[in-house]
């Protein structure tokens, strides 16, 4: 009996070793030693691009006036989650951060879940917004 305990262990023991040097990182002898050399067309080329602007973390209220148009909400604020056109020819937005639902107990440790109305006059600029939010406390 305690021979085919001792077999076991040992075949475990290989078994979790195994799984283990999958895990490690190999050398692999075909990479090149130093990186190319940049061209000089590459370098000027990317000169003459002015630098990206950093991604605006305000509020969407705060990014929001009456009177934008859709292309510039659309610059400011992102891709709206819903989109509805209305008879008379406007439209309205919705924007929220419902994808935060999926994290588990998020709404029960105090996360709440966003939403903006942006609602568009028949000409295509901003009338009004609203705001909500909605959570377990």
């Amino acid at each position: 009996m305690k021979k085919i305990s001792a077999i076991g262990a040992l075949v475990t023991t290989v078994a979790i070793a195994g799984i283990c040097g999958c895990a490690s990182k190999s050398n692999d002898s075909t990479a090149p030693a130093s990186q190319p050399a940049v061209s000089e067309t590459t370098t000027n080329a990317a000169a003459s691009q002015p630098p990206k602007q950093p991604k605006d973390k305000r509020p969407i209220e705060q990014r929001l006036a009456v009177g934008m148009t859709m292309d510039q909400v659309k610059e400011a604020c992102g891709n709206p989650k819903n989109i509805a056109m209305n008879s008379d020819g406007s439209a309205t937005w919705v924007y929220n951060n419902a994808q935060n639902a999926w994290i588990p107990n998020y709404t029960l440790f105090g996360g709440k879940i966003h939403y903006v109305t942006v609602m568009f006059d028949a000409n295509g600029k901003v009338k009004s917004w609203s705001s909500a939010s909605t959570g377990m406390y």
